[in-house]
């Protein structure tokens, strides 16, 4: 489909690059889809392993850039990288040039329970600037709790109007 410049709008395909798995951040390094199996660099045992790509598809849990999770959470990179140098939240995994036997950060990943507490750290702290004189925390623009796991799972988030304004409402998952 094109739009109304002409210019067709496809979703762009993501592939498969990291993955918690066990709640180890892995990196894929080959898929042999006849053979089922999947090629692994485990990033916290620093080794090469070997899974089964059905296996693997079924366990695993997405990660997350922290570029990806500032955006989800409406927040700026330096905002999170302040709070993990804090140490409001646990320092996420992070991955490694493979080739560099010095093991220098290279990225923070971010799974779905990494996300979910720097979402409880920024609610309870104000948004911009200076505090209020009351003492009242305003976080503004953060979406809430299940707006974000619905942005995680990739789910939708519908809203219903109503007198009052717009309300969230949720669709059943379907399997």
């Amino acid at each position: 489909m094109a739009d109304e410049n002409g210019s067709s709008k496809r979703k762009r395909y993501r592939p498969l690059r990291y993955l918690f798995l066990n709640g180890e951040l892995h990196k894929v390094l080959q898929i042999n889809r006849p053979a089922d199996e999947i090629d692994l660099w485990s990033y916290p045992s620093e080794r090469r392993v070997r899974y089964t790509y059905t296996d693997v598809k079924r366990k695993m849990e997405k990660a997350f850039t922290m570029t990806e999770v500032a955006k989800m959470l409406n927040r700026n990179k330096v905002t999170l990288q302040r709070a993990i140098d804090a140490g409001e939240v646990e320092t996420p995994q992070y991955t490694y040039g493979l080739d560099n036997p010095e093991r220098r950060i290279f990225q923070y990943m971010y799974n779905e329970k990494d996300i979910m507490a720097m979402h409880k750290v920024l609610a309870s702290k104000h948004a911009g600037g200076t505090p209020r004189k009351d003492g009242l925390v305003t976080p503004k623009t953060l979406p809430t709790a299940r707006e974000l796991r619905a942005m995680i799972r990739n789910n939708a988030v519908y809203y219903v109007k109503t007198d009052t304004g717009f309300v969230p409402t949720w669709q059943a998952e379907q399997f």
